[in-house]
């Protein structure tokens, strides 16, 4: 005991002592006749230069330090880094119970200024002095450690002393103001600023909450930005150093500058909790709202499993804003719309679960203006795969289009169309079309479509698209190592339906494409006048269709095109032309009469049409329609050419019952004649125009029927007299008759 006792006063003493020596140091020793010996040691060991223009001081209760008006410069006098004031207090007993308590630090009118120059050289770099080295000792294998020397270096000794403890820490009041970084890079001509920053906090306890407040001012010369930025929150930071929560964030944001059109935006980050456990491996993010302009997203998230597979769970918000405000508010043109109503409703919503690599998206519902859809969505990382499954109600996407041309701009449109078409047939305007094919846009990005990973299913109750209206539209799209496949994209049209299926291959430079239609009874007629304002034919389409292309340009697509496709048309018609009037015209030309009834229908009715195209490039042939009409028998043949949208078909019309009008007459002279139409030109012509007569067929014709005529008059006659001569001998008629007709 008795040792121990000593040992006790020993250890009293001694402490006794140092304090004794730290009062007498800082009584009677004035830090400021140290001021030159500072400055030269610093001048010494570095290639900056120090000034100390204003007081050093220090305390010893509490123990600390004040350092006043401090420069440091490079040797060529430009500055480095300049201090306004540092005062730093600790409680030396908290020291000595290992328990420190500071009771302020305050740090002032900091300036720091980094610079690089036209070679890259940084002034931050090689600031320490460079001295000689005057050992002369080279090293030897001798120098390298044994192993039994390795393990007795001091990094293989693990200090016990703390295990267990934890770190105790109190701060009165920490105060950080008038902090400013200067970066000038002369080599990119670029510069940035961080001006005026403030960090405000006291009371600081590990376990305990305090507060904290933080400002500043930012900017950057290319492209040109500054930010104001204020944040404040209430912090705890328990003791294990494991523990985090942010509680109350209010952060506020003003943004100003080049990508905003010199516009100033209000952005903001708040919050109730941020709360993290590094010991569990999880953070919380409860009720954090992210805003920018009238653009909102409130999320609450929590993620797990952070030390090995992070997991996340919860949802995320942006709640209704319009898009075209949102443009105005950060300094961008609104987009043009036919309908300047769109583009001002829109949100999302969604609960969000799994990993970062497997992300899976539930509930979600997107908002687009008065369209709803609503699905999920899931991406994995390791093989860039997302699916998705997602239902939409109305959608009209005509009112999201440009709005049409003003009609000066319409009719410049069209006098430079109609320059451009008169050009055409010269070398030059040849050789600048050709360029302008060769400049075509690829439809595919190959690169993009080769590491697509697809698995969507989409479905639109209905979709107006240029007019069409579509109904339970439905696409099913898959895609993976460089092949697209569409197995299904089918819907309700105008009275019918559709179904598409497709495949393209996209593993080469020239993509193939392998195209499958089915049409099922679809009025051709409101849908060509939707869609082109076509009003030439009316019925029910069914098609049936095939066809296999190359390339990644639509001409290329076009040129290369190769299939076939059957058709028919149930219970239509032909409209602004009228075939029976033109074949009454024909019959009334052979019948050599006048056609005098005038109220003929402007269209031409059937009951039934139907025929095979071949597709060959941008033509399609049909060399077997028919089509049966009120009186007529109707077979034609033609080409159709796709690019150019032009027809040159030929049909021959048969009458074969009573036509209306005396002078078409169906008699012997024209029974069993087909009256020549020709169908040549544009389709956008006036129908009327599009199907006459074919005058050349029709002298033809006219030759053939006077011939016939003449021979039916002829044997008439014969027959007369061979019955008035030989009476009933019909074999002695049969061997005059054709003796007679050797002869013509």
């Amino acid at each position: 005991m008795r040792i121990l006792k000593i040992t006790l006063l020993a250890l009293i003493g001694l402490i006794t002592l140092l304090l004794l020596s730290i009062v007498a140091i800082t009584a009677t020793i004035d830090p400021n006749d140290y001021k030159a010996d500072i400055e030269s040691a610093v001048a010494q060991n570095t290639t900056l230069r120090l000034s100390i223009n204003g007081d050093l001081g220090w305390s010893f209760i509490p123990l600390g330090v004040d350092v006043n008006s401090v420069k440091l410069e490079h040797s060529n006098g430009k500055p480095f880094t300049e201090l306004n004031q540092l005062t730093a207090q600790v409680g030396l007993l908290s020291l000595l119970k290992f328990n420190p308590q500071v009771h302020k630090l305050i740090l002032d009118g900091l300036t720091v200024t980094l610079e690089k120059n036209e070679k890259g050289e940084a002034n931050w770099e090689n600031i320490t002095a460079k001295k000689e080295d005057t050992s002369n000792q080279k090293s030897t294998p001798d120098a390298i450690p044994s192993d039994n020397q390795k393990q007795a270096t001091p990094t293989d000794v693990t200090d016990t002393s703390t295990k267990g403890q934890s770190l105790q820490l109190e701060i009165e009041e920490v105060a950080i103001t008038n902090t400013t970084i200067h970066y000038i890079d002369k080599q990119t001509n670029q510069s940035a600023s961080l001006e005026g920053f403030s960090l405000l906090a006291n009371n600081i306890a590990l376990g305990s909450e305090f507060p904290l407040n933080i400002e500043f001012n930012a900017s950057n010369s290319a492209p040109e930005l500054t930010l104001e930025a204020s944040i404040n929150a209430a912090l705890t930071i328990n003791s294990d150093l494991k523990h985090f929560a942010i509680k109350q964030l209010q952060s506020n944001y003003q943004i100003a500058g080049a990508p905003f059109n010199n516009k100033q935006v209000t952005a903001s980050i708040n919050g109730d909790n941020i709360i993290a456990d590094m010991e569990k491996g999880t953070v919380e993010l409860d009720k954090i709202a992210l805003k920018l302009a009238n653009l909102a997203l409130n999320t609450h998230i929590t993620m797990t499993n952070l030390n090995d597979q992070p997991q996340l769970n919860g949802n995320l918000e942006v709640p209704n804003f319009s898009l075209q405000e949102l443009l105005s508010s950060i300094g961008q043109p609104a987009i043009e719309t036919t309908d300047p109503e769109v583009l001002k409703h829109l949100g999302f919503s969604t609960k969000i679960n799994g990993s970062l690599s497997d992300l899976k998206l539930e509930d979600m519902v997107i908002q687009l203006d008065g369209t709803r859809y609503t699905g999920l969505s899931n991406y994995r990382l390791d093989d860039q795969f997302v699916a998705a499954n997602l239902r939409g109600s109305k959608l009209n996407i005509d009112r999201y289009l440009p709005p049409p041309a003003d009609p000066v701009t319409q009719v410049a449109q069209v006098i430079d169309s109609t320059k451009t078409k008169q050009d055409a047939a010269t070398p030059s305007a040849t050789s600048s079309k050709t360029q302008s094919t060769e400049q075509e846009s690829p439809l595919l990005p190959l690169d993009v479509v080769r590491a697509l990973n697809l698995d969507i299913s989409f479905v639109q109750e209905q979709l107006i698209v240029k007019n069409l209206k579509l109904n339970d539209l439905t696409l099913l799209l898959k895609a993976g190592d460089g092949i697209v496949t569409l197995t299904e994209a089918s819907g309700k049209l105008y009275e019918g339906n559709f179904d598409v299926n497709a495949k393209i291959d996209a593993t080469s430079d020239t993509p193939t494409w392998a195209i499958s239609k089915k049409v099922n009874n679809i009025q051709i007629m409101p849908l060509l006048k939707d869609y082109q304002e076509l009003e030439i034919i009316s019925g029910g389409l069914n098609l049936n269709a095939d066809v296999k292309t190359a390339g990644n340009t639509v001409s290329a697509l076009r040129s290369a095109a190769k299939g076939n496709a059957n058709f028919n048309f149930d219970k239509g018609a032909f409209h602004g032309f009228n075939l029976t009037k033109i074949t009454c015209e024909g019959i009334a030309l052979i019948n050599k009469d006048k056609v005098t009834k005038s109220d003929w229908a402007d269209k031409s009715e059937f009951q039934a049409m139907k025929g095979a195209l071949t597709i060959n490039g941008n033509q399609f042939t049909n060399n077997n329609l028919t089509a049966a009409m009120s009186g007529l028998a109707v077979i034609g043949k033609g080409v159709i050419d796709t690019e150019t949208t032009n027809i040159n078909y030929g049909v021959d019309i048969k009458a074969i019952g009573e036509l209306g009008d005396n002078a078409c007459r169906v008699n012997d002279k024209v029974k069993g004649l087909a009256i020549p139409v020709i169908c040549k030109g544009s389709l956008s012509d006036d129908p009327a125009k599009l199907c006459q007569l074919d005058g050349s067929r029709m002298q033809e014709l006219v030759v053939a029927a006077g011939k016939k005529e003449l021979k039916r008059k002829a044997d008439k006659e014969i027959n007369k007299q061979l019955d008035k001569h030989l009476g009933d001998d019909s074999e002695t008629k049969k061997s005059v008759k054709k003796l007679i007709e050797g002869l013509f």
